[in-house]
């Protein structure tokens, strides 16, 4: 029996029989290779056929050792990714936008991106607790879920302010993180899946809503700007007040020296004089003080209108009326 069976491969030639001797082990390797390339930004961990998942085996980026049909690679992208929930079409889409509903009762639509990746260091943790659609079991519905908790704290005015936005991202970051998955047996330990931040887009209001924000936002501005306005011009009439004060009681120390020293009242008037006229030259305006007499060494002005003056030599003598 056994030889009529093997009578039909003694007539084939052996030649074939190498080649097909051959080409059996090169297309196991080629379907499962004994070298397997992990590319940059990845990592890959083995999955054996008779012992399961092979704990603690991360491949890093490289060529790695494994057995053709026994070690099955699974890799995974371990670079930072924003995956995003949004209406539009993205290269990372998550899903639809998050329905919210603020602490004012207002209900309205919104955009959020989330920055995350598996964490390299336990990515067979996550296969085996998790598995490789983590994004779909773990990530989105409890961005969604964390979202709408954080939202309901805020009224809805605080989607257009800056500062509360960075808020709101804040505190769902941090919940969300709190809730991703963690080895098994220890709950203190690295996350699974790192989030690294999260991010709002623009809120979906409806026009009725989002004409009274905008209104009341304008009231607002308007009413800083009022204030702002009153608090510029207290400012400056206390300045005017210290100014004037300041003023007066320079005067005050002037005449007390004046008073004091006849040389400096000399000296206060020629200050002024002097002043009068540079006015009067500058506005074009003739001079409004004539010498009128010299006596010895001290002079004699008269403060008169020149049209309405004598106008007398300084060397001639002024007829006594």
């Amino acid at each position: 029996m056994i030889t009529r069976l093997l009578s039909p491969l003694t007539r084939v030639p052996k030649v074939l029989l190498l080649l097909v001797a051959l080409g059996i082990p090169v297309v196991l390797t080629r379907v499962n290779p004994f070298l397997y390339v992990t590319p940059p930004g990845r990592a890959t961990i083995i999955f054996n056929v008779f012992r399961g998942l092979q704990q603690g085996r991360i491949e890093p980026p490289g060529a790695s050792w494994m057995l053709p049909v026994v070690d099955r690679p699974i890799t995974f992208n371990v670079r930072t990714q924003v995956w995003s929930f949004t209406d539009t079409e993205t290269g990372q889409k998550a899903g639809p936008t998050v329905s919210v509903n603020s602490a004012d009762g207002q209900a309205f639509t919104l955009e959020v991106h989330v920055a995350l990746r598996p964490n390299p260091a336990t990515l067979d943790d996550l296969y085996s607790a998790v598995g490789d659609n983590y994004m779909e079991t773990v990530v989105v519905p409890v961005v969604r879920a964390k979202v709408r908790d954080v939202a309901a704290r805020f009224e809805s005015e605080a989607f257009y302010n800056q500062e509360a936005r960075q808020q709101i991202e804040s505190q769902a970051e941090g919940l969300i993180q709190a809730e991703m998955p963690r080895p098994q047996g220890n709950d203190q330990g690295a996350p699974l899946i790192e989030i690294e931040g999260v991010f709002l887009g623009t809120p979906s209001f409806p026009q009725a809503l989002k004409d009274s924000i905008e209104r009341r936002q304008v009231a607002a501005i308007t009413a800083q700007t009022a204030g702002v306005r009153a608090a510029i011009q207290s400012q400056e009439t206390e300045r005017q007040l210290i100014l004037a004060r300041a003023n007066q009681q320079g005067i005050e120390l002037k005449g007390q020296a004046a008073a004091a020293n006849a040389q400096l009242a000399d000296f206060l008037f020629y200050e002024v004089l002097q002043r009068r006229i540079e006015e009067a030259k500058a506005a074009g305006r003739p001079v409004p003080l004539q010498v009128l007499r010299v006596e010895g060494g001290s002079t004699l002005f008269l403060n008169l209108d020149p049209r309405q003056a004598a106008v007398t030599a300084p060397n001639t003598p002024q007829s006594s009326p």
